[in-house]
C-alpha cells in the first residue's frame, strides 16, 4: 500500500488524506466512484472522483478498500483532470486547499467563508505536520502482535487520531515541542505541578465519604516519590494537582495572578512520580495512583476547546451516586464484566469575585489499572487505528494471534467480534433500554479488557458527558432520591436512540468492522450480519424501551457527526452546540441494506 522508502511527509499525507476524505464523503454527496483498469487492461481499484466546478476540473484518487461502514482506504496521489489537458498530480496540501475554496462543497466564497477556509487549512496542515513528527520521532510499537497490551501502552499507541475527521491531530495552542513533552503518542511522562490554596479560594465536590480535598491530598501522600516538605508546607490548605502545561498558562491569567499576590495560592513546583497522558490528552494516568486526573486545558483539540464546565463536574458526581445505589447494584449483577469508571470528585479555584474558574478544574476518575499485575486492557481507538501500510492494525494483530490457536483467521475474527458485542456492546445498549442511562461510548471512551487476545471486560469512561432518557426520570428519581438528575443531558427516547447509534455503533462498532475488513480477515457483510443478529436478539428481550434497537434494525440511515463542516465552520462543540443532533448527517445503515450495492458499478 505504501512504499517502504517514501518519506515521513509522504506517509503523513497518506494517513491525513484518508481521514480527510472519509469525513468529506460522509457529509458531501457530490462525489462519485468510477471503474478503473490497469495498463494492460487488468482490473484496478475504483477511483473516487470529486468535481471542482470553480476550477473547471475534477480530482481523482484510487480507492483500495471500499467500505459500507465509511472506513475507506485510498492510495495517493491525487490527480486533477481538466478537459484538453493531461492529468496532473496534486499534493495533499493543494487538494485540501482546493476543497476548502470550492463553493460547491463549502458554500459561497464570502469574506467570512474565506476566513473559515484559512483557519481550517491551518489546522489541516498542522495536523499533517503532527502526524509526520510522530512518524519520525515515535516509532510504531506492535502492542498486540505477541501479547495483550497494558493499559498505558495502548493509550500511547493511538498515533494518528480520529479516522473520520479532516484535522485528526490538530491541537491549537500546542507547539510540536509541547506535543513531544505532553502528548501520549510520544510516550513521555512528566510530574504534576502542585499548587495549594486557601480553603475559601477552592470550589470542590465529592460523591464519596471523603472530600475532594482529602482525595487529592491522598494522591500526593500515597506517592512514594512525592516531596514530604510540600505536604508540611501545605498543611491547612488544599493541594491542587495541576497539569504542567496548563499551570504555565494560568500563571499569566489575571485572576490567578491575583490569587498568588494575595497569598491565597502557592506554587510548590513539580513533584512526584511521572504521570502520562491518555488518548484524550487532558486525562492523565499514573500506574500507582488511585485516580486518574482530567484537567481543563486552554487548548482546542479537533472540534472543541477542552475546558471543563462546572455542570459537567456535577454530572460526574450524580452518575457516581446513581451507580452507588440500587441501579448500579443491578447493573453490576447483570453485567459483571462491564464497568463504569466513576468520576467522584473535582476541585477548582475561585476567582477574587468568588466565581469558579473553569480553566482550573480538575476531576478525579477511578483507576482500575493500577499496581503490579494489572489486567491487560486497550482503548478501542488504539486497537482499531489503521497502520501506515493502510491495512494492518493492533486489532488485526490480535485476531491473527488468537487464530494461531486453531481455526481460520476469518473464524477467529467473527468470534472475536461476537465476544466484543457480548462484553461491551450488549451492556451499553441494554442499560439504555432498561435504565435510561445514555453513555457516550465512542472509541476513546471504551477500554477493552483482554485475556489471551479475547475481549473479557469492558470499561466505559467520561461520565461527565452522560445523559438520561427523559421517560426514565421518574424511575431514576425513585431509585436515587435527592439527586439533581436535571444536571445531566436530558433526551427523549428517540433523541437518545440517535445519539447512542452514533457513538456506539457508527463511531465504535463500525471502526471495529472496518479494521477487521481492511485487514482482509472477514468481510464487512459477514460482520454486519452478525451485528444485526445480535441486535435482533436484544430486541426480543423484555426491555422497557426498544427505541434504539428498532432504530438500528429499521432506519434506512443512521446519524453521523458532521466533523468536516463542524471543523470548517470553526464551531466549538464545547460552547457553540446546544443540540448535539444538529450537526448530524445521514449515512446509509448497513444493518438494513448493503451500502456497497450502490457502488457495484464502480467495481471493475
Amino acid at each position: 500500500m505504501i512504499e517502504a522508502d517514501i518519506s515521513y511527509a509522504d506517509v503523513a499525507c497518506q494517513i491525513s488524506a484518508r481521514s480527510f476524505l472519509n469525513s468529506l464523503m460522509r457529509e458531501w454527496t457530490g462525489w462519485s466512484l468510477v471503474p478503473s483498469t490497469g495498463p494492460e487492461g487488468e482490473p484496478a481499484p475504483p477511483v473516487l472522483r470529486i468535481p471542482l466546478p470553480s476550477r473547471d476540473s475534477s480530482v481523482a484518487v484510487a480507492v483500495v478498500h471500499l467500505s459500507g461502514v465509511g472506513q475507506h482506504v485510498f492510495r495517493l496521489p491525487f490527480r486533477e483532470h481538466r478537459a484538453g489537458a493531461a492529468p496532473r498530480i496534486m499534493a495533499f496540501a493543494e487538494f485540501a486547499a482546493a476543497i476548502a475554496c470550492e463553493p460547491a462543497i463549502v458554500g459561497p466564497a464570502a469574506g467570512s467563508q474565506a476566513m473559515a477556509a484559512a483557519t481550517f487549512l491551518r489546522r489541516v496542515f498542522q495536523s499533517a505536520a503532527a502526524v509526520e513528527d510522530v512518524l519520525a520521532r515515535a516509532p510504531a510499537r506492535s502492542i498486540a502482535l505477541h501479547r495483550d497490551p497494558g493499559f498505558l501502552e495502548a493509550e500511547q499507541a493511538l498515533r494518528f487520531g480520529h479516522s473520520v475527521h479532516p484535522t485528526p491531530r490538530s491541537r491549537d495552542e500546542f507547539t510540536l515541542e509541547d506535543a513531544r513533552a505532553f502528548a501520549p503518542e510520544y510516550g513521555r511522562g512528566f510530574p504534576l505541578r502542585w499548587w495549594s490554596a486557601a480553603p475559601e479560594a477552592v470550589a470542590q465536590g465529592s460523591s464519596r465519604a471523603e472530600t475532594a480535598a482529602a482525595l487529592s491530598a491522598d494522591l500526593a501522600a500515597e506517592d512514594p516519590a512525592f516531596d514530604r516538605r510540600i505536604l508540611a508546607a501545605s498543611a491547612g490548605r488544599v493541594l491542587l494537582p495541576m497539569h504542567p502545561w496548563q499551570a504555565a498558562r494560568l500563571a499569566l491569567d489575571p485572576a490567578i495572578d491575583a490569587l498568588f499576590r494575595s497569598e491565597a495560592l502557592t506554587d510548590h513546583g513539580p513533584a512526584g512520580t511521572p504521570w502520562y497522558a491518555t488518548t484524550s490528552l487532558r486525562s492523565l494516568y499514573a500506574p500507582q495512583a488511585r485516580f486518574m486526573l482530567k484537567h481543563s486545558l486552554n487548548l482546542r483539540l479537533t472540534n472543541s476547546l477542552r475546558l471543563i464546565k462546572a455542570v459537567e463536574c456535577a454530572r460526574g458526581l450524580v452518575v457516581d451516586a446513581v451507580l452507588a445505589g440500587p441501579v448500579g447494584a443491578e447493573i453490576a449483577a447483570r453485567w459483571p464484566r462491564f464497568h463504569v469508571l466513576g468520576e467522584p470528585a473535582y476541585l477548582a479555584l475561585r476567582g477574587p469575585d468568588g466565581r469558579v474558574l473553569p480553566q482550573t478544574i480538575v476531576a478525579l476518575r477511578e483507576n482500575p489499572f493500577r499496581g503490579p499485575g494489572q489486567r491487560p486492557a486497550a482503548v478501542l481507538a488504539a486497537l482499531c487505528e489503521i497502520y501506515p501500510d493502510g491495512r494492518g492494525s493492533a486489532l488485526a494483530d490480535t485476531i491473527l494471534r488468537v487464530a494461531e490457536g486453531g481455526g481460520t483467521p476469518e473464524a477467529a475474527a467473527l468470534l472475536w467480534f461476537e465476544r466484543f458485542l457480548d462484553v461491551a456492546v450488549g451492556p451499553l445498549l441494554e442499560i439504555q433500554c432498561e435504565f435510561g442511562l445514555l453513555f457516550g461510548a465512542h472509541q476513546q471512551n471504551l477500554v477493552i479488557g483482554l485475556e489471551d487476545g479475547w475481549p473479557a471486560e469492558a470499561f466505559f469512561r467520561d461520565c461527565q458527558g452522560t445523559g438520561y432518557v427523559r421517560e426514565f426520570l421518574p424511575a431514576l428519581r425513585e431509585a436515587a432520591p435527592g439527586l439533581d438528575l436535571e444536571a445531566g443531558h436530558l433526551f427523549g427516547s428517540a433523541e437518545a436512540a440517535r445519539i447512542m447509534a452514533y457513538y456506539l455503533v457508527v463511531n465504535s462498532i463500525f471502526a471495529v468492522i472496518g479494521a477487521i475488513a481492511i485487514a482482509g480477515l472477514a468481510s464487512e457483510a459477514a460482520l454486519t450480519r452478525a451485528l444485526r443478529r445480535f441486535v435482533e436478539a436484544l430486541a426480543e428481550k423484555d426491555l422497557r424501551d426498544r427505541t434504539c434497537l428498532r432504530l438500528l434494525l429499521d432506519a434506512p440511515t443512521l446519524g453521523s457527526k458532521g466533523n468536516f463542516m463542524i471543523c470548517f465552520r470553526n464551531i466549538n462543540e464545547n460552547t457553540d452546540v446546544t443540540d448535539p443532533l444538529a450537526g448530524y448527517v445521514p449515512m446509509p445503515n448497513p444493518l438494513v441494506s448493503d451500502p456497497l450495492a450502490a457502488f457495484a458499478e464502480a467495481r471493475p
